[in-house]
């Protein structure tokens, strides 16, 4: 099958960024795995895959791997929403160049945070064209954006202490959510190309218990937004 046959995948966190990426498809078909929905359709004429994985990293993986061995798509794109770690505001939007599970510790055998043997790093790097298509259309939609490192662990972050240890432990990093490294682990253990958008719903802090449902309807559409820009913008190889 050829690239541009393949599907672009798309796993996103929540169910108004589904939704949102549902409505824009052209007659999805629906098939239900592993207790997950997945969505084969078309946007504007490419073909796309999309599932909501549910909450955390062991559904995130399950969600990326059934992905890839039902429907082998040509890159899968994760999205969803995150807490800021440096700065970037409310609304704005984490593009990551890399991901990395901060919950991951082997630190006891020498190994530095997050190093996972199977991968000899702590680090997966997302592929340049895709995340430089990000960058470009948060450019474009006037989004503040940050590149850097999106670090996952099943643990919401709500303390300023714990908020800054994860920076000490990754100093590149850019926001912190629950899913994305999972999707790209996976992803990095089948070969296949990936990205990660985040849209910052709170600040990893004591206020994050009160920011997160305040603002998470309003992240999460424009996490869905830059979504279906990537789709309708991005041509694979």
């Amino acid at each position: 099958m050829k690239a541009s046959e393949s599907p672009i995948g798309v796993i996103v966190a929540m169910e108004v960024e589904l939704n949102t990426i549902l409505h824009a498809m052209e007659a999805p078909c629906h098939v239900r795995i592993s207790g997950m929905d997945f969505y084969r359709g078309s946007v504007n004429g490419k073909p796309v895959v999309t599932a909501r994985c549910g909450v955390g990293k062991i559904c995130a993986a399950i969600c990326a791997q059934t992905m890839i061995r039902e429907y082998a798509p040509q890159c899968i794109l994760g999205a969803g929403i995150a807490g800021s770690l440096q700065g970037l505001p409310i609304g704005g939007v984490a593009v990551a160049d890399d991901l990395a599970q901060h919950d991951f510790d082997l630190v006891a055998f020498g190994y530095p945070p997050g190093y996972i043997p199977a991968l000899k790093s702590a680090f997966c790097v997302t592929d340049e064209r895709m995340r430089n298509t990000l960058t470009a259309l948060a450019e474009e939609m006037g989004v503040a954006h940050e590149r850097g490192t999106i670090i996952s662990g099943d643990s919401f972050i709500s303390s300023e202490a714990k908020k800054q240890q994860l920076i000490r432990d990754f100093p590149a990093a850019a926001a912190c959510e629950m899913e994305g490294a999972a999707i790209a682990q996976v992803c990095c253990m089948n070969g296949l190309p990936f990205a990660v958008i985040r849209a910052i719903s709170d600040n990893g802090d004591e206020d994050s218990k009160e920011d997160y449902p305040a603002h998470e309807a309003m992240a999460a559409d424009v996490s869905a937004r830059m979504v279906l820009a990537f789709i309708n913008r991005y041509e694979g190889e």
